[in-house]
Protein backbone atom coordinates (compact mmCIF):
# COMPACT_ATOMS: atom_id res chain seq x y z
CA UNK A 1 0.00 0.00 0.00
CA UNK A 2 1.36 3.37 -0.97
CA UNK A 3 2.09 5.81 1.82
CA UNK A 4 0.12 9.01 2.06
CA UNK A 5 2.00 12.31 2.45
CA UNK A 6 0.87 12.38 6.08
CA UNK A 7 2.40 8.95 6.70
CA UNK A 8 5.68 10.08 5.12
CA UNK A 9 5.82 13.15 7.33
CA UNK A 10 5.34 11.07 10.46
CA UNK A 11 7.95 8.55 9.33
CA UNK A 12 10.58 11.23 8.79
CA UNK A 13 9.68 12.89 12.08
CA UNK A 14 10.35 9.57 13.83
CA UNK A 15 13.64 9.22 11.97
CA UNK A 16 14.79 12.56 13.39
CA UNK A 17 15.13 10.64 16.69
CA UNK A 18 17.37 7.96 15.15
CA UNK A 19 20.75 7.21 16.70
CA UNK A 20 22.26 7.34 13.21
CA UNK A 21 23.43 10.84 12.22
CA UNK A 22 22.97 10.14 8.51
CA UNK A 23 19.39 8.98 9.04
CA UNK A 24 18.56 12.10 11.05
CA UNK A 25 20.12 14.40 8.44
CA UNK A 26 18.32 12.64 5.56
CA UNK A 27 15.02 12.80 7.45
CA UNK A 28 15.35 16.57 7.81
CA UNK A 29 16.12 16.83 4.11
CA UNK A 30 13.01 14.83 3.15
CA UNK A 31 10.78 16.91 5.42
CA UNK A 32 11.99 19.97 3.56
CA UNK A 33 11.24 18.31 0.25
CA UNK A 34 7.68 17.57 1.34
CA UNK A 35 7.19 21.22 2.46
CA UNK A 36 4.58 20.15 4.99
CA UNK A 37 4.14 22.52 7.94
CA UNK A 38 3.44 19.55 10.23
CA UNK A 39 7.15 18.85 10.15
CA UNK A 40 8.13 22.28 11.52
CA UNK A 41 7.96 21.50 15.29
CA UNK A 42 10.17 18.43 14.89
CA UNK A 43 12.64 20.34 12.71
CA UNK A 44 12.72 23.16 15.28
CA UNK A 45 13.61 20.59 17.91
CA UNK A 46 16.28 19.16 15.61
CA UNK A 47 18.06 22.54 15.79
CA UNK A 48 19.27 21.35 19.20
CA UNK A 49 20.88 18.23 17.69
CA UNK A 50 24.50 17.66 18.73
CA UNK A 51 25.55 17.15 15.11
CA UNK A 52 26.20 20.23 12.97
CA UNK A 53 25.09 18.56 9.73
CA UNK A 54 21.73 17.56 11.20
CA UNK A 55 21.16 21.13 12.37
CA UNK A 56 22.19 22.46 8.96
CA UNK A 57 19.75 20.07 7.22
CA UNK A 58 16.98 21.13 9.61
CA UNK A 59 17.57 24.81 8.79
CA UNK A 60 17.56 24.10 5.06
CA UNK A 61 14.25 22.23 5.47
CA UNK A 62 12.70 25.08 7.43
CA UNK A 63 13.73 27.48 4.66
CA UNK A 64 11.87 25.37 2.10
CA UNK A 65 8.73 25.01 4.21
CA UNK A 66 8.45 28.68 5.19
CA UNK A 67 5.64 30.24 7.18
CA UNK A 68 5.51 31.99 10.57
CA UNK A 69 6.49 28.95 12.66
CA UNK A 70 9.45 28.21 10.41
CA UNK A 71 10.61 31.83 10.69
CA UNK A 72 10.46 31.62 14.48
CA UNK A 73 12.61 28.50 14.40
CA UNK A 74 15.11 30.10 12.02
CA UNK A 75 15.50 33.07 14.36
CA UNK A 76 16.51 30.68 17.12
CA UNK A 77 19.14 29.17 14.80
CA UNK A 78 20.89 32.56 14.52
CA UNK A 79 22.58 31.90 17.86
CA UNK A 80 24.05 28.56 16.72
CA UNK A 81 27.79 28.13 17.19
CA UNK A 82 28.20 26.77 13.64
CA UNK A 83 28.96 29.28 10.91
CA UNK A 84 27.20 27.18 8.27
CA UNK A 85 24.03 26.73 10.32
CA UNK A 86 23.79 30.46 11.01
CA UNK A 87 24.51 31.28 7.36
CA UNK A 88 21.61 29.07 6.23
CA UNK A 89 19.31 30.68 8.81
CA UNK A 90 20.29 34.23 7.82
CA UNK A 91 19.70 33.52 4.14
CA UNK A 92 16.33 31.97 4.94
CA UNK A 93 15.20 34.99 6.94
CA UNK A 94 16.50 37.23 4.16
CA UNK A 95 14.35 35.46 1.58
CA UNK A 96 11.32 35.65 3.88
CA UNK A 97 12.03 39.33 4.70
CA UNK A 98 11.32 38.56 8.33
CA UNK A 99 10.80 41.85 10.20
CA UNK A 100 10.84 40.03 13.52
CA UNK A 101 14.43 38.89 12.96
CA UNK A 102 15.96 42.38 12.75
CA UNK A 103 17.32 42.57 16.30
CA UNK A 104 18.92 39.14 16.07
CA UNK A 105 20.36 39.85 12.63
CA UNK A 106 21.99 42.97 14.06
CA UNK A 107 23.68 40.73 16.62
CA UNK A 108 24.99 38.56 13.79
CA UNK A 109 26.78 41.68 12.49
CA UNK A 110 28.99 41.49 15.58
CA UNK A 111 30.30 38.00 14.71
CA UNK A 112 33.83 37.54 13.47
CA UNK A 113 32.99 35.40 10.44
CA UNK A 114 32.99 37.61 7.36
CA UNK A 115 30.48 35.39 5.54
CA UNK A 116 27.94 35.90 8.34
CA UNK A 117 28.47 39.66 8.47
CA UNK A 118 27.98 39.95 4.71
CA UNK A 119 24.89 37.74 4.77
CA UNK A 120 23.32 39.67 7.67
CA UNK A 121 24.09 42.94 5.87
CA UNK A 122 22.25 41.74 2.78
CA UNK A 123 19.34 40.39 4.83
CA UNK A 124 18.82 43.64 6.74
CA UNK A 125 19.03 45.69 3.54
CA UNK A 126 16.43 43.39 1.95
CA UNK A 127 14.07 43.71 4.94
CA UNK A 128 14.17 47.46 4.38
CA UNK A 129 12.46 50.28 6.30
CA UNK A 130 11.48 48.13 9.28
CA UNK A 131 15.17 47.60 10.01
CA UNK A 132 16.12 51.30 10.02
CA UNK A 133 15.10 52.29 13.54
CA UNK A 134 16.73 49.26 15.25
CA UNK A 135 19.88 49.80 13.17
CA UNK A 136 20.06 53.45 14.17
CA UNK A 137 19.41 52.57 17.81
CA UNK A 138 22.59 50.48 17.69
CA UNK A 139 24.51 53.77 17.44
CA UNK A 140 23.49 54.63 20.99
CA UNK A 141 25.99 52.09 22.28
CA UNK A 142 29.54 53.35 21.83
CA UNK A 143 31.10 49.89 21.76
CA UNK A 144 28.50 48.53 19.36
CA UNK A 145 28.82 51.38 16.88
CA UNK A 146 32.59 50.87 16.81
CA UNK A 147 32.10 47.22 15.92
CA UNK A 148 29.29 47.45 13.39
CA UNK A 149 29.04 51.16 12.49
CA UNK A 150 30.49 50.73 9.00
CA UNK A 151 28.14 47.85 8.22
CA UNK A 152 25.12 49.79 9.44
CA UNK A 153 26.10 52.65 7.12
CA UNK A 154 26.40 50.22 4.22
CA UNK A 155 22.99 48.69 4.94
CA UNK A 156 21.19 52.02 5.15
CA UNK A 157 22.78 53.33 1.95
CA UNK A 158 21.93 50.09 0.11
CA UNK A 159 18.29 50.53 1.11
CA UNK A 160 18.26 53.79 -0.83
CA UNK A 161 15.05 55.88 -0.97
CA UNK A 162 13.17 53.23 1.06
CA UNK A 163 15.15 54.33 4.11
CA UNK A 164 14.28 58.04 3.83
CA UNK A 165 11.03 58.17 5.84
CA UNK A 166 12.27 56.14 8.83
CA UNK A 167 15.56 58.07 8.79
CA UNK A 168 13.65 61.35 8.97
CA UNK A 169 11.84 60.03 12.04
CA UNK A 170 15.19 59.29 13.66
CA UNK A 171 16.10 63.00 13.48
CA UNK A 172 13.94 63.50 16.59
CA UNK A 173 15.91 60.89 18.55
CA UNK A 174 17.19 62.05 21.94
CA UNK A 175 20.71 60.73 21.23
CA UNK A 176 22.81 63.31 19.38
CA UNK A 177 25.08 60.71 17.76
CA UNK A 178 22.04 58.94 16.33
CA UNK A 179 20.75 62.25 14.96
CA UNK A 180 24.09 63.13 13.36
CA UNK A 181 24.36 59.71 11.76
CA UNK A 182 20.83 59.95 10.40
CA UNK A 183 21.54 63.33 8.81
CA UNK A 184 24.77 62.08 7.24
CA UNK A 185 23.17 58.92 5.86
CA UNK A 186 20.41 60.99 4.26
CA UNK A 187 23.13 62.77 2.30
CA UNK A 188 24.43 59.46 1.00
CA UNK A 189 21.00 58.09 0.15
CA UNK A 190 20.21 61.16 -1.96
CA UNK A 191 16.56 62.18 -2.16
CA UNK A 192 15.19 65.72 -2.51
CA UNK A 193 12.38 64.91 -0.06
CA UNK A 194 14.86 65.38 2.77
CA UNK A 195 15.52 69.08 2.08
CA UNK A 196 12.49 70.47 3.92
CA UNK A 197 12.98 68.38 7.08
CA UNK A 198 16.70 69.17 7.07
CA UNK A 199 15.96 72.89 6.92
CA UNK A 200 13.57 72.50 9.86
CA UNK A 201 16.43 70.88 11.75
CA UNK A 202 18.85 73.63 10.74
CA UNK A 203 16.57 76.40 11.98
CA UNK A 204 15.55 74.78 15.26
CA UNK A 205 18.51 72.67 16.36
CA UNK A 206 21.85 74.59 16.33
CA UNK A 207 24.02 71.56 17.32
CA UNK A 208 22.86 69.84 14.11
CA UNK A 209 23.53 72.79 11.79
CA UNK A 210 27.00 71.77 10.68
CA UNK A 211 25.83 68.25 9.76
CA UNK A 212 22.82 69.67 7.89
CA UNK A 213 24.96 72.05 5.82
CA UNK A 214 27.41 69.25 4.99
CA UNK A 215 24.56 67.00 3.86
CA UNK A 216 22.96 69.73 1.73
CA UNK A 217 26.31 70.34 0.03
CA UNK A 218 26.62 66.64 -0.73
CA UNK A 219 23.12 66.56 -2.20
CA UNK A 220 23.97 69.53 -4.43
CA UNK A 221 27.22 67.92 -5.59
CA UNK A 222 25.32 64.79 -6.57
CA UNK A 223 22.71 66.79 -8.47
CA UNK A 224 19.90 65.74 -6.14
CA UNK A 225 18.95 69.37 -5.48
CA UNK A 226 18.80 71.95 -8.25
CA UNK A 227 21.35 74.72 -8.61
CA UNK A 228 20.34 78.38 -8.25
CA UNK A 229 18.17 79.90 -10.96
CA UNK A 230 20.02 80.76 -14.16
CA UNK A 231 19.64 84.52 -13.71
CA UNK A 232 21.36 84.26 -10.34
CA UNK A 233 24.20 82.17 -11.63
CA UNK A 234 26.66 82.27 -8.75
CA UNK A 235 26.35 79.13 -6.62
CA UNK A 236 28.74 80.57 -4.07
CA UNK A 237 26.35 83.29 -2.91
CA UNK A 238 22.89 81.90 -3.75
CA UNK A 239 21.03 78.96 -2.25
CA UNK A 240 20.04 76.04 -4.43
CA UNK A 241 16.48 76.20 -5.72
CA UNK A 242 15.15 73.39 -3.52
CA UNK A 243 16.69 74.84 -0.36
CA UNK A 244 15.30 78.31 -1.08
CA UNK A 245 11.84 76.80 -1.63
CA UNK A 246 12.05 75.09 1.78
CA UNK A 247 12.01 78.54 3.42
CA UNK A 248 8.81 79.64 1.68
CA UNK A 249 5.86 80.25 3.98
CA UNK A 250 7.87 80.62 7.18
CA UNK A 251 7.22 83.70 9.36
CA UNK A 252 9.70 86.37 8.29
CA UNK A 253 10.65 87.70 11.73
CA UNK A 254 11.16 84.24 13.15
CA UNK A 255 13.21 83.17 10.14
CA UNK A 256 15.46 86.24 10.31
CA UNK A 257 16.11 85.64 14.00
CA UNK A 258 16.93 81.97 13.39
CA UNK A 259 19.41 82.86 10.65
CA UNK A 260 20.97 85.57 12.82
CA UNK A 261 21.47 82.92 15.50
CA UNK A 262 23.13 80.70 12.90
CA UNK A 263 25.63 83.52 12.23
CA UNK A 264 26.91 82.89 15.76
CA UNK A 265 27.50 79.17 15.21
CA UNK A 266 31.12 78.07 15.92
CA UNK A 267 31.31 76.48 12.45
CA UNK A 268 32.40 78.86 9.64
CA UNK A 269 30.56 76.57 7.23
CA UNK A 270 27.29 77.23 9.04
CA UNK A 271 27.90 80.98 9.16
CA UNK A 272 28.56 81.06 5.41
CA UNK A 273 25.33 79.16 4.77
CA UNK A 274 23.39 81.59 6.97
CA UNK A 275 24.82 84.53 4.99
CA UNK A 276 23.76 82.94 1.70
CA UNK A 277 20.30 82.31 3.10
CA UNK A 278 19.88 85.88 4.34
CA UNK A 279 20.94 87.35 1.01
CA UNK A 280 18.99 84.86 -1.13
CA UNK A 281 15.81 85.42 0.86
CA UNK A 282 15.95 89.09 1.83
CA UNK A 283 18.44 90.80 -0.49
CA UNK A 284 19.14 94.35 0.68
CA UNK A 285 17.09 93.64 3.80
CA UNK A 286 20.05 91.61 5.05
CA UNK A 287 22.50 94.52 4.73
CA UNK A 288 23.09 94.97 8.46
CA UNK A 289 23.85 91.28 9.02
CA UNK A 290 26.23 91.23 6.06
CA UNK A 291 28.13 94.28 7.30
CA UNK A 292 28.40 92.68 10.75
CA UNK A 293 29.92 89.58 9.13
CA UNK A 294 32.82 91.68 7.83
CA UNK A 295 34.16 91.39 11.37
CA UNK A 296 33.93 87.59 11.41
CA UNK A 297 37.08 85.80 12.54
CA UNK A 298 37.01 83.44 9.56
CA UNK A 299 38.55 84.70 6.32
CA UNK A 300 36.15 82.77 4.09
CA UNK A 301 33.11 84.18 5.89
CA UNK A 302 34.46 87.70 5.41
CA UNK A 303 35.28 87.01 1.76
CA UNK A 304 31.72 85.80 1.15
CA UNK A 305 30.27 88.86 2.89
CA UNK A 306 32.42 91.11 0.69
CA UNK A 307 31.30 89.33 -2.47
CA UNK A 308 27.63 89.51 -1.51
CA UNK A 309 27.89 93.19 -0.63
CA UNK A 310 29.30 93.80 -4.10
CA UNK A 311 26.18 92.26 -5.62
CA UNK A 312 23.97 94.74 -3.75
CA UNK A 313 25.45 97.78 -5.55
CA UNK A 314 24.73 99.87 -2.46
CA UNK A 315 27.18 102.68 -1.72
CA UNK A 316 26.40 102.41 1.99
CA UNK A 317 28.77 99.47 2.15
CA UNK A 318 31.79 101.45 0.93
CA UNK A 319 32.82 102.81 4.31
CA UNK A 320 32.55 99.42 6.13
CA UNK A 321 34.71 97.89 3.39
CA UNK A 322 37.30 100.66 3.75
CA UNK A 323 37.37 100.11 7.51
CA UNK A 324 37.94 96.41 6.89
CA UNK A 325 40.97 97.26 4.75
CA UNK A 326 42.35 99.56 7.43
CA UNK A 327 41.89 97.07 10.27
CA UNK A 328 42.65 93.53 9.15
CA UNK A 329 41.83 93.20 5.50
CA UNK A 330 45.21 92.00 4.21
CA UNK A 331 44.05 88.43 3.58
CA UNK A 332 41.07 89.53 1.50
CA UNK A 333 42.42 92.82 0.19
CA UNK A 334 42.02 91.87 -3.47
CA UNK A 335 38.39 90.85 -2.95
CA UNK A 336 37.61 94.11 -1.17
CA UNK A 337 39.20 96.26 -3.86
CA UNK A 338 37.38 94.32 -6.58
CA UNK A 339 34.10 95.02 -4.81
CA UNK A 340 34.94 98.68 -4.34
CA UNK A 341 35.78 98.91 -8.03
CA UNK A 342 32.24 97.76 -8.81
CA UNK A 343 30.69 100.24 -6.39
CA UNK A 344 32.59 103.36 -7.48
CA UNK A 345 33.65 105.25 -10.56
CA UNK A 346 37.32 105.66 -11.43
CA UNK A 347 37.82 108.92 -9.54
CA UNK A 348 36.16 107.61 -6.38
CA UNK A 349 38.16 104.42 -6.61
CA UNK A 350 41.49 106.22 -6.95
CA UNK A 351 40.52 108.50 -4.08
CA UNK A 352 39.83 105.49 -1.86
CA UNK A 353 43.15 103.96 -2.87
CA UNK A 354 44.98 107.12 -1.87
CA UNK A 355 43.05 107.42 1.39
CA UNK A 356 43.77 103.85 2.47
CA UNK A 357 47.45 104.14 1.57
CA UNK A 358 47.76 107.41 3.49
CA UNK A 359 45.95 106.15 6.60
CA UNK A 360 47.94 102.94 6.64
CA UNK A 361 51.20 104.86 6.36
CA UNK A 362 50.09 107.33 8.99
CA UNK A 363 49.27 104.57 11.36
CA UNK A 364 52.76 103.12 11.36
CA UNK A 365 54.94 104.02 14.38
CA UNK A 366 57.94 106.24 13.71
CA UNK A 367 61.20 104.42 14.32
CA UNK A 368 63.94 106.70 15.67
CA UNK A 369 67.41 105.79 14.44
CA UNK A 370 70.20 106.21 17.01
CA UNK A 371 73.63 106.94 15.55
CA UNK A 372 76.58 105.75 17.58
CA UNK A 373 79.07 108.51 18.37
CA UNK A 374 82.65 108.02 17.28
CA UNK A 375 85.07 107.07 20.04
CA UNK A 376 87.90 109.59 19.98
CA UNK A 377 89.79 108.28 23.01
CA UNK A 378 93.56 107.58 22.59
CA UNK A 379 92.94 103.82 22.44
CA UNK A 380 90.07 103.85 19.96
CA UNK A 381 92.15 102.26 17.25
CA UNK A 382 92.71 99.12 19.36
CA UNK A 383 89.04 98.19 18.90
CA UNK A 384 89.28 98.27 15.11
CA UNK A 385 89.87 95.19 12.95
Amino acid sequence: MAQTPGDEVQRYIRQLKSADVTVRSDAAHHLGRLQDERGVPALAEALQDADEYVRKSAVAALRRIGGPEAMTALRAALTDRSEQVVLQAVNGLRDMRDKGAVEMLIRVLTRRERSLVNAATEALARIGPDAVKPLMTAFEDRGLRRRIGNQVWKILVEMGPKAVDPLLEVLDHDNQFVQLTGISVLGRVGDKRVVGPLMDRFLTDPPMQDAVVTTLARLEERGVVEHPDAHHGDREIFLSKNVAEAFVGRPREELVEQLRTALENPSPKVRRFALKALFSLFGEGALDQLITSLEDEDVDVKRLAVKVLGRMRDKRVIEPLVQLLLKDGEQIEDAVWNTLKVLTDLREYESLRARVAKEKAGGQPTVKKVRRERDVSPDWWREQD
